[in-house]
C-alpha cells in the first residue's frame, strides 16, 4: 500500500516532487504534496518565457488548452494543458491557494526525446512514489546520471532560478521531471551560474481543441480525467489516488449498457470477464500493469465486437468539461502532432442500410397483420435461417471432436517420426537435455451425435421476483436428411409479429440431434419431468437421442455432474465448450429466428424479415 504521506525530496527550503508528465497518479501526488507542505510558492518545469500563457491555461482548468509556440527553424511546439498533468496541477493548486507560481525552465528550440523504462504509473496506487522513484533510479542509471547538452542548460537554468527563489521564500514546492530533479537540486550548490539565452519565438498562442481532436490527443483520456476531477473535489478523500483498475471495470460496464441499447445484443458476464483478462494480458506483454486506451479498445474489439469497442472508446474519450467559454481558437490536431508516432484503431460498425428508409415504404402493409393462433401442424421455419444454423451445428460437431482429440493427445520423445508435430512446450522444458518431443493425437474415431447450445438458462434468481423470459417450448422434426431434429425454448410467438403469420423469436437454448425424424416432444416426455431447468432437459434429451458417443454442450456454465454421469452409463461423453470461446457476432445472428404459420408463408417471408 502507498505511504500515507506524499513523497518529496527536501533540500533546504526546496521540496521537490519527481513527476512523469500527463499521468493521473502523479498529478494526484502533486496535489497531495501541495496540501501537506503548504508552500509559500510553486516552481514548475515549464519554459519561463511563456509563463503568462501557462498561467492563463492553468486558470482555465479543468477546460483543456493548447499552447502553440512557433519558430523559424523548428516545427511548432505544443504544450497540452490538462488536469492530469502534474506540472499544470502545481500551477492550478498555487493559483487556487493564492500562492506565487513560477515557470523556471529554459525555453530551448527543441526538447530531447528519450524512451526511458518508466514503471507503469499505476504502481503508485500500490507501493507509493518513493519505491517507484528508487526503482527508476536503480534500473536506468545511465539516463539518470548523464544529461543531453540541451538538458544540461535547462537544469543549470532551473537550479539558478530555484536558488534565487530560496532567498525570498521559506518553502518552495518544485515540480520537475524524474530524470532531472536530483541533478537540479545538486546544481543549486553552485556559487555562480552561466546565463543562457532562450529560444527565439515568432509567436506564442493559447488555443483549445475541437471535440474530435480532444478525444484523440489528451494524455489521459476523458473518462479518467473526470474521475480525477471528482477525486480532487472530495473532502476528505477516501483514497490516496483514483484507482485506475476500478475505473476501467466501471467504464466497461457503462459501455456495455450503451452497447445493449444501441445494438439490441446481449452482453453477458463472460464478455466482461474475457475483455478484462485479455486487456490485462495485452498490457503485461507491453510492460504495463493496466491497459492504456489502445489496449482498452483492442480488448473490447477482440472479445466482443467492433460496436462494443466503439462504445468503450466513445465512453473513455468523452470529456464534457471542454467548454471554451472564453472563445479561444479551436485547433483540430492529430495524435501525431503532439505525441509523434501513434497506433490507430479502425471500427467496422454494423450500420443500417442507407436506403432502408426508402425500402420500408415499398414493404407490404403490416397494419392488416393480425395474429391468429397457429395450428399444431402448420408451423414451419424460414429456410435461409435453417441453412445457417445447420452449418453452425456441423461446425460444433467438428469442434467437439477436435477438443476431445486434443485432450487425449500424448507427448513422447522424438525417435523416427514427427508424428502430429513438435510439442514446443515440452521441448523447451527439456532444453537442457537437448531432446526433441513430439505430439501424438489419438485417432478421431468418435463423432458427435447431438449438440446443445444454451444462451440463457432462464432460471429464477435467489431473493428476487422471476418472470420467465423464454416461455415457448417446441420440438421440430427435420424436413429432410440434411436437417436435424430440433428442440428449443424461446420467446413467445406473440411477442413480435412482423408480418401475416410471421413471428420473430429469440432462442434461450436449443438441441440439435442427428439423424432426423426420431425425436419425440421432449417437453411433454415424462422421463424429463423431474429435471429442474430447461437446459437440463435439453442436455438429457441430447444424451438419449444421440446415436454417436459424443454430445457437444455450449453454455456459460459446465454441465452438471449427474448429467455427465448419466452419459457415462450409456458409453457417451459430454464435451463442454464455454460460450465465451465462440464469436459473439455469430451467436447474435443465430439467436434470432422466425416462425411461419404454414409453408405458403415462405414465399412472402422475405418481404417482412429483416
Amino acid at each position: 500500500m502507498p505511504q500515507s504521506h506524499p513523497f518529496y525530496i527536501q533540500k533546504g527550503s526546496i521540496f521537490a516532487v519527481p513527476i512523469i508528465h500527463y499521468t493521473l497518479e502523479f498529478a494526484a501526488e502533486v496535489k497531495r504534496a501541495f496540501e501537506e507542505i503548504k508552500p509559500s510558492c510553486v516552481a514548475v518545469e515549464l519554459p519561463e518565457t511563456m509563463q503568462d500563457m501557462f498561467l492563463h491555461a492553468a486558470s482555465r482548468l479543468p477546460d483543456v488548452s493548447v499552447l502553440v509556440a512557433f519558430s523559424q527553424t523548428e516545427d511548432p511546439l505544443y504544450f497540452l494543458a490538462e488536469p492530469c498533468d502534474p506540472a499544470f496541477e502545481g500551477l492550478r493548486s498555487g493559483l487556487e491557494g493564492q500562492r506565487p507560481v513560477f515557470c523556471i525552465d529554459l525555453d530551448v528550440p527543441s526538447y530531447p526525446v528519450f524512451k526511458e523504462p518508466f514503471p507503469d504509473p499505476y504502481s503508485l496506487t500500490r507501493i507509493g512514489l518513493k519505491p517507484y522513484y528508487e526503482a527508476y533510479k536503480s534500473h536506468s542509471p545511465r539516463g539518470y546520471q548523464t544529461a543531453h547538452a540541451e538538458d544540461s542548460k535547462r537544469e543549470m537554468h532551473m537550479a539558478r532560478r530555484l536558488k534565487e527563489l530560496s532567498f525570498s521564500h521559506e518553502k518552495i514546492l518544485y515540480i520537475g521531471g524524474m530524470q532531472h530533479i536530483e541533478r537540479v537540486l545538486k546544481l543549486t550548490d553552485e556559487s555562480a551560474f552561466p546565463t543562457y539565452a532562450p529560444a527565439s519565438r515568432e509567436g506564442v498562442h493559447l488555443c483549445t481543441l475541437t471535440e474530435e481532436s480532444m478525444r484523440e490527443v489528451m494524455g489521459e483520456c476523458g473518462y479518467f480525467t473526470l474521475a480525477y476531477e471528482r477525486w480532487r473535489e472530495e473532502t476528505p478523500r477516501k483514497k490516496a489516488y483514483p484507482d485506475r483498475q476500478q475505473l476501467l471495470l466501471k467504464l466497461y460496464r457503462e459501455a456495455a449498457e450503451t452497447y445493449k441499447e444501441n445494438t439490441g445484443n446481449d452482453f453477458h458476464s463472460y464478455h466482461l470477464r474475457n475483455t478484462m483478462k485479455f486487456g490485462r494480458n495485452l498490457s503485461f506483454v507491453t510492460g504495463r500493469l493496466v491497459p492504456d486506451l489502445y489496449h482498452l479498445v483492442s480488448a473490447a474489439k477482440g472479445c466482443v465486437d467492433h460496436n462494443y469497442a466503439y462504445e468503450a472508446w466513445f465512453k473513455a474519450t468523452e470529456y464534457p468539461l471542454l467548454r471554451n467559454i472564453d472563445n479561444l481558437p479551436e485547433l483540430d490536431l492529430l495524435a501525431e502532432d503532439i505525441w509523434g508516432h501513434s497506433k490507430s484503431v479502425l471500427f467496422h460498425l454494423k450500420q443500417k442500410n442507407p436506403k432502408s428508409n426508402r425500402f420500408t415504404l415499398r414493404k407490404k402493409d403490416k397494419s392488416k397483420a393480425v395474429f391468429k393462433p397457429p395450428g399444431p401442424f402448420s408451423l414451419c421455419s424460414y429456410q435461409p435461417e435453417d441453412v445457417v444454423i445447420e452449418n453452425f451445428g456441423r461446425f460444433l460437431q467438428k469442434k467437439g471432436a477436435q477438443i476431445l482429440t486434443e485432450d487425449s493427445a500424448r507427448t513422447r520423445e522424438f525417435q523416427s517420426s514427427l508424428e502430429d508435430g513438435i510439442d514446443a512446450k515440452e521441448t523447451i522444458r527439456h532444453l537442457s537435455q537437448k531432446k526433441l518431443f513430439v505430439k501424438v493425437f489419438a485417432k478421431p474415431t468418435k463423432a458427435v451425435g447431438s449438440i446443445v447450445v444454451v444462451f440463457d438458462e432462464d432460471n429464477p434468481e435467489e431473493g428476487g421476483s422471476f418472470k420467465e423470459r423464454y416461455p415457448w417450448k417446441m420440438t421440430w422434426l427435420g424436413e429432410h436428411t440434411q436437417e436435424s431434429d430440433m428442440a428449443f425454448f424461446a420467446t413467445s410467438l406473440t411477442d413480435m409479429v412482423v408480418g401475416p403469420g410471421i413471428s420473430r423469436c429469440e432462442y434461450g437454448g436449443f438441441l440439435m440431434s442427428y439423424p432426423p425424424r426420431r425425436m419425440w416432444d421432449i417437453w411433454n416426455d415424462p422421463d424429463y419431468f423431474d429435471l429442474k431447468t430447461k437446459a437440463d432437459v435439453l442436455l438429457m434429451a441430447g444424451i438419449d437421442y444421440s446415436v454417436k458417443p459424443l454430445i457437444t454442450y455450449v453454455a456459460k456454465k459446465p454441465p452438471k455432474s449427474f448429467l455427465k454421469s448419466y452419459a457415462q452409463r450409456f458409453g457417451k461423453k459430454v464435451v463442454y465448450i464455454p460460450i465465451g470461446q465462440l464469436s459473439p457476432v455469430t451467436l447474435n445472428k443465430l439467436r434470432v429466428f422466425h416462425v411461419l404459420d404454414g409453408y405458403d408463408k415462405r414465399e412472402i417471408a422475405g418481404d417482412y424479415i429483416y
